[in-house]
């Protein structure tokens, strides 16, 4: 695994945990000198089946895919601030999966993969499987979960 951090990948849903690593993402890309590449991954209300199944109109999906962006956008915004000046920031929407699309934009042995870690119940992994559960399973790269009490 390199020492070299070129790029902090880090994992963004708008949620309070999310924002939280988005800030520790920028520190950590800062102390590197690296890009900061945050990520939102989206898929249709209902899953990919159901959108294959019953296909929504075009206008549809650019709809829910201006409003994955928005909610990026939303949380660049409050994690960094007018603060981002100093940093390259790439921001990137995909429609994916966040476990397997985070995997995927960190696929290089010089990025860095920040996330969340999530506040959901048992219930909710059951149905849904942990992102971060994934991410440190498959990653090549370093891997850094953030707890928002552990914010500093």
């Amino acid at each position: 695994m390199s020492e070299v951090v070129q790029r902090v990948v880090v994992g963004v849903d708008g949620s309070e945990a999310s924002v939280s690593a988005l800030r520790q993402a920028a520190r950590e890309a800062e102390r590197h000198d690296a890009a900061l590449c945050p990520v939102i991954a989206w898929v249709p209300p209902g899953g990919e089946a159901a959108d294959a199944m019953y296909p929504a109109p075009a206008d549809v999906r650019a709809i829910w895919e201006r409003a994955a962006r928005d909610r990026l956008m939303t949380a660049c915004d409050r994690a960094l601030g007018e603060d981002n000046r100093r940093l390259v920031v790439r921001p990137k929407v995909i429609r994916a999966q966040p476990g397997p699309a985070l995997v995927a934009c960190a696929r290089r042995a010089t990025d860095m993969l920040v996330m969340g870690a999530g506040r959901h119940g048992s219930a909710h992994r059951l149905l849904f499987g942990s992102v971060s559960r994934h991410c440190l399973r498959h990653a090549r790269c370093p891997v850094l979960v953030v707890h928002p009490d552990e914010e500093g």
